[in-house]
């Protein structure tokens, strides 16, 4: 008999890549259906997801395994969040990768060895993980794109905005050039990274 199973069971559940992928991927549908009303997933959805592992890959997943692994996902966002807090840090949205140089990398691993897994690496599933462990993410019937947003909505609080006025140039100037130094320092670290 297996340690801490039910009689006649003596195999543990072991999440795989494609367990991994369907978990993630059923937690954002529920997410998306408003099954998700605070920072936690109502039960059902979390039946699902075990149920839907057992129907595709034959293997006993049970509801306790799914409210595990939503644990250790929440984890890792914590670790993500943390080190994309940080200073030292860019971050590739194409890639969905938090960049550091070789220094920043050997120094941040000798203290937090658990930072290593997301660093310079692709962050496997990210958008999926936005939808299920983040905090700020709409859901349900709250999720809006931009094409939902209606921006002509006939605001009349809403100012002109006089662009000939010398104070707005001066502004749009600084704005601009804030920008480039952004920019500058983007290509600066991509350089980095490629060496």
């Amino acid at each position: 008999m297996g340690k801490g199973n039910k009689e006649g069971t003596s195999k543990q559940f072991r999440w795989t890549k494609p367990t991994e992928h369907l978990f993630l991927e059923i937690l954002v549908e529920e997410a998306q259906k408003g099954n998700k009303p605070s920072n936690t997933f109502k039960a059902v959805s979390i039946n699902r997801v075990a149920e839907v592992i057992f129907e595709r890959f034959q293997v006993q997943c049970d509801a306790k395994h799914v409210e595990n692994y939503l644990r250790t996902i929440k984890n890792q966002w914590q670790i993500i969040c943390t080190i994309r807090g940080e200073s030292g840090f860019g971050w590739d949205d194409y890639m969905k990768m938090i960049m550091c140089d070789r220094a920043t990398y050997d120094s941040i691993v000798m203290t937090h060895k658990k930072y290593e897994p997301f660093l310079n690496k692709s962050i496997d599933h990210y958008d999926e993980m936005t939808l299920v462990v983040g905090k700020d993410m709409a859901t349900g019937s709250f999720a809006r794109t931009f094409v939902d947003i209606d921006l002509d909505d006939g605001n009349q609080d809403s100012v002109p905005i006089d662009c000939d006025n010398e104070e707005t140039k001066e502004v749009i100037t600084k704005v601009s050039s804030s920008g480039t130094s952004k920019r500058k320092r983007k290509i600066a670290q991509e350089s980095v990274v490629d060496e």
